[in-house]
C-alpha cells in the first residue's frame, strides 16, 4: 500500500479533524526557540537573518538575556516556560546524574521531573489549548498537541518511538499527509517547521512551543561565526519567515516570542577534573575506563561543571584539590564555586562545588588525562553573566508597547511576561515580567 494512503487511513481512524478557529479576543502566543542563537543575529546587519531583524524592528528586543547556570539546553528551556531557576524547577542539567554510565547517556526527557507550574500547564488550566514541538523535557507533558524532544540513536526505530510518544495519536501521520511526504529520522528543523505550520493552521493552539536545534549543532562542530554556522542561521531565518507567514495567514492576533537558551564560545582545550580525582584515589575505573566507584565525581556541563561528594567529610580535602588545580593556568579553571555561591545562582542543589573555565577551555567527565585538545570547536555551559553566553529575545504582538531595546534582561522574566499576555499565573517564585505592555486579558487568573 502507498505510504501516504496508509497514513490517510490512520489519520482518519483517529479523527484528527481541524478545529474551528477560536475567537480573536482569546490570546495566542507562538514561542520559537533557536538553540544557541545570540543577539548578534539581529543587532548586526552582516548576520544572514533578515526575518529576525524585521521582527526585532516591529517589536521589543533584548541586547542580551542572562541565562541560568549551567547555560545548557534543558535547564534553560525549562526556565523559559516557568520563570524560575533550575534548582526550583528541577531540570538542573541536560543529562540525568549517572556517574557509572548505566543509563546509556539518558537526558532529562520527562515532564514529570519539572517541579513547578509551566506556561502550558497554566494555559490548559484556563481551558485553552497548548502545543509543543521538540521542546525539552516534554515527554509525557499533558498537552493537546505534542511532539516531544527525544532521541536515542540515528536508527529509524526512534521515529516509531516518537510516534508513540506524540499526542493525540496520529498527529505525525496527519502532518505527513499535509506536507505530502513521510518524516525521516533523525528529525530535521525543516520537519519541525512543517509540523509547526500544520498545527497552527489546523488546530489553532493558544500557546505553541517550538525548539529548533541545527544552529547549535553547527556551532559545536564548526565553531560560532563559522561559515557552517552562518549557513544554518540563514536556513533557520527562512524557516522562521515561513512560520510568520503561516501565523499571518491564520488571521488571529498573535504574539511571537523568539528566544534562545544560551550563547557560544569557541573552544580548543578540555580539562577533566575526574582524572585528578582518580589520581587521588577518589574514584576508580574498570578495564573499559568506566567509573566503577567514586567518592568525588565531576559532572561536566560543557563550559562549567559540578563536583558531587558521597561523604561530606571530604569537602575540605576536595576543595583544596580544586584550588590547587585552579592555581595552575594550564588547567584553565576560571572560578571554583562554593555551595553558597551555587545557591545564589539557583544551580545544582546536590553539588558541593562548581567550576567555570576560561575562554577557549571546555570540561569533560572523562578520567584519562587532566588536559587534552577539545573534540568540539564551540561550546556553552559557562557562567551566564559572560556576554558571549547571553541568549536572545524578540517579542512582537498586539499588546506590545513602545517597540525598541529592552537592554539586558534575565531569562527568568520571559515566562512571566508571556503569562501576563495569556492571562494566566505561574508560581509565586517566578520573576517579575518585563515592562512590554498590558495583558491580552483584563485580569490574569
Amino acid at each position: 500500500m502507498n505510504r501516504l494512503i496508509a497514513l490517510s487511513l490512520v489519520a482518519a481512524a483517529v479523527c484528527l479533524a481541524p478545529i474551528a478557529a477560536q475567537d480573536g479576543s482569546v490570546p495566542r502566543v507562538i514561542v520559537i526557540s533557536v538553540d544557541g542563537l545570540m543577539p548578534v543575529s539581529y543587532t548586526s546587519t552582516s548576520a544572514p537573518a533578515p526575518n529576525l531583524r524585521k521582527l526585532a524592528a516591529e517589536g521589543v528586543w533584548a541586547e542580551g538575556v542572562v541565562g541560568v547556570l549551567p547555560t545548557v539546553t534543558f535547564p534553560a528551556h525549562t526556565t523559559l516556560i516557568t520563570g524560575v531557576e533550575p534548582a526550583v524547577h528541577g531540570i538542573v542539567d541536560n543529562l540525568i546524574f549517572d556517574p557509572e554510565a548505566r543509563s546509556g547517556s539518558a537526558w532529562n526527557w520527562y515532564a514529570s521531573s519539572i517541579r513547578t507550574t509551566t506556561l502550558p500547564m497554566a494555559v490548559r488550566a484556563r481551558g485553552l489549548k497548548a502545543a509543543a514541538i521538540t521542546w525539552p523535557a516534554t515527554v509525557g507533558m499533558d498537552l493537546d498537541y505534542l511532539v516531544p524532544e527525544f532521541f536515542r540513536s540515528t536508527h529509524p526505530e526512534s521515529l516509531t518511538l516518537l510516534r508513540e510518544l506524540s499526542r493525540p495519536r496520529g498527529l505525525l501521520e496527519a502532518a505527513e499527509i499535509a506536507r505530502g511526504k513521510p518524516f525521516d529520522w533523525p528529525q530535521t528543523d525543516r520537519e519541525r517547521t512543517d509540523l509547526t505550520k500544520f498545527i497552527i493552521s489546523s488546530y489553532d493552539p493558544n500557546i505553541l512551543l517550538l525548539h529548533l536545534i541545527e544552529l547549535d549543532s553547527a556551532q559545536h562542530a564548526n565553531g560560532p561565526g563559522s561559515p557552517q554556522a552562518d549557513e544554518a542561521l540563514a536556513r533557520l531565518d527562512g524557516f522562521i519567515g515561513e512560520i510568520v507567514d503561516a501565523i499571518k495567514a491564520s488571521g488571529r492576533p498573535t504574539h511571537i516570542a523568539l528566544v534562545s537558551d544560551h550563547g557560544f564560545l569557541p573552544v580548543k582545550t578540555t580539562v577533566q577534573p575526574n582524572a585528578a580525582f582518580k589520581q587521588e584515589g577518589l574514584l576508580t575505573v574498570d578495564a573499559r575506563g568506566v567509573i566503577a566507584a567514586w567518592q568525588a565525581y565531576f559532572r561536566s556541563s560543557g563550559g562549567a561543571g559540578f563536583v558531587y561528594l558521597k561523604d561530606p567529610a571530604l569537602r575540605e580535602r576536595v576543595h583544596e584539590l580544586l584550588l590547587t588545580l585552579k592555581a595552575d593556568p594550564a588547567n584553565g579553571i576560571r572560578q571554583v564555586w562554593t555551595r553558597s555561591e551555587l545557591d545564589a545562582q539557583g544551580a545544582q542543589p546536590e553539588a558541593a562545588f562548581g567550576l567555570d573555565v576560561v575562554d577557549g577551555f571546555y570540561t569533560s567527565a572523562a578520567t584519562d588525562v587532566l588536559v587534552k585538545p577539545s573534540t568540539s570547536k564551540g561550546g556553552h555551559g559557562f557562567a551566564p553573566d559572560r556576554p558571549a553566553l547571553h541568549a536572545w529575545l524578540i517579542l512582537t504582538g498586539p499588546t506590545i508597547q513602545r517597540p525598541g531595546s529592552l537592554g539586558v534582561v534575565r531569562m527568568t522574566q520571559v515566562a512571566p511576561t508571556l503569562a501576563r499576555i495569556l492571562g494566566v499565573s505561574l508560581s509565586p517564585a517566578a520573576a517579575a515580567p518585563l515592562p512590554v505592555g498590558g495583558s491580552a486579558q483584563a485580569t490574569p487568573r
